[in-house]
């Protein structure tokens, strides 16, 4: 819990506390290291970083002050479409562990259009840190929705996206078109801001329909059931692992289970 902060009521109980703290880049909140270092010492935290920015500039004075605690560790994303310097990545990921400060898992995204690129950079990751994994690309390219079913690449994609059911990926994830479906929650999602969400696109698109906020109201109570929503069709591929859904006709299915077309 966080010093001089009101109890908030718990959204649902679980046997372990995980708390995943991604962005955009989580480092460039003022309050990060703040945030890091009054957590109570039960959570597991993973901060997902792209390892750039004013954080890690010079000395790093931040990651010095950042609190060695048992249960967090770093993943790194790297992200060379953005033009960023694999050369400053690297140094940056040195600064990190030098700190003292674990690091997991570094990713790249293997796009479909850039595959030597992605190898190419794979390998020279691979000689600072030894768990480099490429993540299977989201979106389209040349037309069609992405990913694709593991046979249709000629690149292994060592991180799992939980994404297996492509017969029914297209309906609720092309950002094609909205309908109305039943979606079962098994996570929160916090705006920095303070505004709590159910999913990845009511927290990036700052939805109307949200749980409350963690500093100016209370909270509601989550009782992990089935709500319903009027955005299927526009869902972020980051919720395709952990959310259920139901049709309205009380169907289920899950993008997580693999089904034949």
């Amino acid at each position: 819990s966080i010093p001089n902060r009101r109890k908030r009521k718990n959204f649902f109980i679980a046997k372990k506390k995980k708390l995943a703290i991604i962005g955009g880049e989580p480092t460039l909140h003022p309050d990060f290291v703040y945030i890091l270092n009054n957590l109570d010492k039960d959570w597991r935290i993973t901060v997902t970083s792209n390892f750039t920015g004013p954080f890690f500039e010079g000395d790093a004075e931040g990651l010095r002050k950042i609190k060695k605690r048992r249960h967090l560790r770093f993943n790194g994303s790297y992200h060379f479409l953005e033009n960023v310097s694999i050369e400053k990545f690297i140094e940056n990921v040195i600064k990190t562990k030098k700190a003292g400060i674990k690091i997991h898992s570094i990713f790249i995204v293997g796009h479909p259009g850039h595959i030597e690129e992605v190898n190419r950079y794979k390998e020279r990751l691979r000689k600072v840190h030894p768990n480099v994994k490429v993540q299977r690309f989201y979106g389209y390219y040349q037309g069609r929705l992405y990913p694709l079913p593991p046979e249709d690449y000629d690149i292994v994609y060592e991180q799992q996206d939980g994404i297996r059911n492509y017969k029914d990926y297209p309906e609720g994830f092309s950002q094609e078109s909205r309908q109305s479906m039943y979606c079962l929650m098994n996570k929160v999602l916090f705006a920095p801001n303070g505004d709590v969400y159910k999913c990845h696109y009511r927290l990036y698109t700052g939805h109307k329909e949200k749980m409350g906020n963690l500093f100016n109201q209370d909270v509601l109570v989550c009782d992990k059931d089935y709500f319903l929503c009027h955005d299927y069709g526009f869902c972020n591929p980051c919720d395709a692992e952990g959310h259920p859904f139901k049709r309205l006709d009380g169907t289920a299915f899950n993008i997580a289970e693999s089904i034949k077309k």
